[in-house]
């Protein structure tokens, strides 16, 4: 019941067996989840109520497969279905393990809308109540954070009442530990696993040479200024950023230093590729549309979605990671595996991969991380040769087996089951 209506999801199952496992995927069709688009693959977060009743009939279509499955553990990404066990009965409820890959959004939707002038709370409460199909008291108690309506405040919530709060998890050990020292949200618990994320290595295990690491650069440079419309120079140094244009990756740094850069590095090529997902993003957009005729042939700029291939990716120098916040930082790993380094900072899941950081000793002062951010990258472009190809080497060696993230996932599984009280 969604917004006091009765909602009918058609679920699709697939299976297949790996390994001696049987694998199960259920996949929900409904109009409200085939709303979306490739540029905007997720509901806005600052939308309207249509985004809250995507939210209402998601938690409680995986709720109901929850009862009906009654699986050993719930494995919860994120916000997006945390509130889920609140429409599970005591008796059918399950452990539960919520994995945060990206705790700044927090699941929070804007619902000033729904208040009145007087900001009294009540009738806000009330109106969410309908569209979750949850009471008040609900509400107030599992999914309201700082005075703003929160789904990731109820997995929080219900791990710490049901699992004596053993079962939070993040994406690498070091973004626990800033989860846990500036993120309230999290106080009070015991502790926020680590889960790292496993990826396979690269090709030739990192045993390929220098010398076979610069035929490949000096391969792949040309295809990818080709594939970008670049001035086809040998000689050029490509940086690069491929993502998504947020504020937490840094994107409005990027194109701040990119005239900069360009007029100071006449080596220099710029790659960037993405669609804008913010204020940031756009803005970032708006700076880098009158620059792009400035530097004809050296600055390449795509805001949507793209697909670059893997082996064009080897062409570059240097991969852009400014991040303001980063949970993993998949992305160096990716370019490093190939023996891209990184420039950008060391917080989060950063810095584990070989390259030039700064850490950040203001994170409020935009001046700051936008001078760190320069002077890294101009150490970077001015490393000697033999530095350089030593760290785009040793980027190629870089190794996070499954077996370790496998070990930490059972181990995060093991704590929840151990610590679950379903009565409570």
């Amino acid at each position: 019941v969604v917004d006091g209506k009765p909602q009918t999801v058609v679920v699709y199952t697939l299976s297949s067996a790996f390994n001696g496992v049987q694998r199960n995927w259920y996949l929900l069709s409904h109009e409200f989840f085939q709303e979306r688009s490739k540029r905007a693959p997720y509901p806005s977060p600052m939308t309207t109520l249509r985004t809250l009743r995507y939210f209402s009939l998601w938690n409680q279509t995986v709720a109901a497969l929850l009862q009906d499955l009654q699986p050993d553990v719930y494995h919860c990404m994120d916000y997006h279905a945390a509130l889920a066990p609140l429409y599970v009965p005591k008796e059918s409820r399950v452990p539960v393990i919520l994995v945060l890959h990206n705790a700044d959004y927090m699941g929070i939707v804007e619902t000033d809308f729904i208040n009145n002038r007087f900001w009294q709370t009540v009738p806000a409460l009330r109106r969410l109540g309908v569209v979750f199909n949850l009471q008040k008291s609900a509400i107030r108690k599992y999914a309201t954070f700082e005075g703003r309506f929160n789904m990731l405040k109820a997995g929080v919530a219900y791990v710490k009442e049901v699992q004596a709060g053993h079962g939070v998890c993040a994406v690498s050990a070091n973004y626990g530990v800033e989860l846990k020292r500036e993120r309230a949200l999290f106080n009070g618990l015991p502790c926020i696993m680590a889960l790292d994320n496993a990826t396979d290595p690269a090709e030739d295990q990192g045993e390929a040479g220098i010398d076979a690491l610069k035929k490949q650069r000096f391969e792949a440079k040309a295809a990818l200024q080709a594939h970008c419309g670049l001035d086809q120079n040998l000689d050029a140094k490509i940086l690069i950023f491929i993502g998504r244009w947020v504020k937490q990756k840094g994107v409005d740094h990027i194109a701040m230093i990119t005239p900069s850069l360009l007029r100071s590095h006449p080596e220099v090529q710029i790659v960037l590729a993405g669609p804008p997902d913010d204020a940031c993003g756009l803005y970032a957009e708006e700076l880098l549309a009158p620059i792009k005729p400035q530097f004809p042939g050296r600055l390449f700029v795509c805001t949507e979605f793209f697909a670059l291939p893997g082996h064009l990716r080897r062409g570059a120098h240097l991969c852009f990671a400014p991040s303001c916040s980063e949970p993993f930082g998949y992305v160096d790993v990716e370019f490093g595996l190939l023996g891209v380094p990184s420039v950008g900072c060391a917080i989060g899941g950063l810095g584990k991969m070989p390259g030039v950081y700064f850490r950040q000793q203001n994170a409020d002062s935009s001046r700051m991380l936008l001078d760190a951010f320069l002077c890294s990258v101009d150490y970077a472009l001015d490393l000697p040769d033999a530095d350089y190809w030593e760290m785009a080497h040793a980027a190629t060696k870089a190794t996070f087996p499954f077996d370790t993230w496998r070990e930490n996932l059972l181990e995060a599984y093991s704590q929840a089951i151990a610590h679950f009280k379903p009565g409570k």
